[in-house]
């Protein structure tokens, strides 16, 4: 794509791709796409977004705008890699510069977080007229986005946006300027502490902290500000300490209030680290236990200093990569492998029981394998619910709306998603079609082509031009229709010739 837009300072690419569609006056959001893509279906992300290197190719080797760096400096990067063990952070790297299909939030933990990404944009209002001034145009910061972000660090609390993030629009990547901001959030004193934590985590550029080294940071970490019952890590007044600082009811807002049980978060971040923890779970306890004097950057920085025992490591890469030599199978084994031929594992295991109970004990991963192998799949059937009744439940709404719809030349486009969205149990139709035969022959029934679509958009258009007695120009009946002849289909280009022909 020819000019695309250098980004900003801390300017999201999804920001970026908004931006060249609107300097490249492109109002289709397939077309953006497959201007700076060459795909269709990429969606619309924020946080992580995949095919990065497709945004780096977009310039000039000499710029220094490589797929590194506008990962680095132009997605929300930085609140996750410094979390996250070194081997992860390579194959993440990868799905973000190449094709991602979900992988990368999988692997950084947010599918499975407590800590939820936002579902829409937001913005700061001062700062867009400072952009506006600055640069004659606005962008989508990254700050903004950041999960329990609430309020800009400069300015104060931010204002939502009418912009969703996982919805029908979810290929599109829209501009500030084609949003409408609501009122400000409400937020409180320690939105605005979270915040300039989040600021600086946004500039970290470290990545790749082992388990280990965050284990050994917060065991001395504990220690050298005395929060020990004896030689032990006195996790009660450490809760205590957490919801002082930050307030029960913003720690319950935010949704990371630690409880007193024993798999309590906060617990475990103080024991040896078995998985990765939120940016959001990090800052709440490094910033109540210093009361503010370790700022999160600052403990990002220690954390990688720290150095592992080479015994601890051996000890490590030992348990992952030694292996056993492999013994020759017992009677025992070749008994139940034979078994295996004439009955399923269950039934072996009901008949042979004195067999099964010494193979469990004495062969215990060659079991589980090998009754693997030869488990046959089972089909669970949901006799819960009487599908054919709620067939023809759904069936007549759904033609309802049809009736209403189709009968309206001005509706949008009636896809089968649009449909379906328009219906009170959308979720059950689009998870369940192939148990609801009305409704799926009705959505193939009133679901509309590109061609039949963009024939209602002609006939509307020049339906409005006539009652309002202008003269109709092909030019101005494509503008009126929103075609044009790159878009528009064999059919249509014929419609319209028969048109202006009368």
């Amino acid at each position: 794509m020819l000019g695309f837009p250098k980004p900003y300072s801390d300017e999201l690419l999804y920001s970026t791709v908004a931006r060249a569609g609107v300097h490249d006056g492109e109002t289709s959001p397939k077309q953006l796409l497959d201007q700076v893509f060459e795909n269709r279906k990429i969606i619309a992300t924020v946080d992580l977004p995949s095919h990065v290197q497709s945004l780096a190719q977009q310039y000039p080797s000499n710029s220094g705008l490589n797929t590194s760096l506008l990962i680095a400096r132009h997605t929300l990067w930085p609140i996750y890699a410094p979390f996250l063990p070194p081997e992860r952070i390579k194959k993440l790297r990868n799905w973000m510069a190449e094709q991602s299909q979900g992988a990368a939030h999988l692997a950084s933990g947010i599918a499975a977080s407590r800590v939820k990404a936002k579902t829409e944009l937001f913005a700061c209002r001062p700062c867009l007229a400072e952009q506006r001034l600055k640069y004659g145009e606005c962008y989508w910061h990254r700050l903004w986005q950041v999960p329990l972000v609430r309020m800009c660090p400069k300015h104060g609390a931010l204002s939502r946006s009418n912009i969703e993030l996982d919805g029908e629009h979810r290929h599109a990547f829209i501009p500030v300027e084609s949003a409408d901001l609501f009122q400000d959030v409400l937020v409180k004193e320690q939105d605005e502490v979270f915040a300039k934590q989040c600021a600086q985590l946004l500039l970290s550029n470290c990545e790749g902290i082992s388990f280990a080294q965050w284990s050994l940071f917060y065991k001395q970490f504990a220690v050298s500000l005395n929060y020990l019952d004896g030689s032990r890590i006195d996790h009660s007044k450490i809760h205590d300490t957490v919801v002082t600082f930050w307030g029960k009811q913003w720690l319950e807002d935010v949704r990371i209030l630690p409880s007193r049980i024993e798999t309590s978060w906060l617990k475990s971040l103080f024991r040896k680290h078995r998985k990765s923890f939120s940016f959001a779970e990090h800052i709440v306890a490094i910033v109540a236990l210093s009361d503010g004097r370790l700022s999160i950057s600052e403990a990002i920085n220690q954390a990688s200093s720290l150095i592992i025992s080479a015994a601890e490591t051996k000890n490590q890469s030992a348990q992952k990569h030694d292996v056993e030599p492999v013994a020759p199978p017992s009677p025992d084994q070749l008994q139940w492998k034979t078994l295996l031929k004439s009955y399923s594992p269950k039934a072996a295991r009901q008949i042979y029981k004195a067999l099964y109970a010494r193979l469990y004990r004495n062969n215990y991963e060659w079991l589980m394998e090998i009754d693997k192998s030869f488990h046959t799949e089972t089909t669970l059937k949901n006799h819960r619910v009487d599908w054919s009744k709620r067939d023809r439940k759904i069936a007549r709404e759904l033609r309802r709306v049809c009736k209403a719809l189709t009968e309206n030349l001005n509706a949008p486009h009636l896809s089968r998603t649009f449909l379906i969205h328009q219906l009170n149990q959308r979720a059950t139709v689009e998870k369940n079609l192939s148990r609801l035969p009305r409704c799926a022959m009705l959505l193939t029934l009133y679901s509309e082509s590109t061609t039949e679509y963009q024939a209602r958009r002609l006939t509307r258009a020049y339906l409005s031009m006539r009652n309002k007695h202008r003269e109709i120009k092909r030019w101005s009946l494509l503008r009126e229709a929103g075609l044009s002849d790159e878009r528009m289909t064999e059919l249509i280009t014929a419609l319209l010739k028969d048109i202006l022909s009368e």
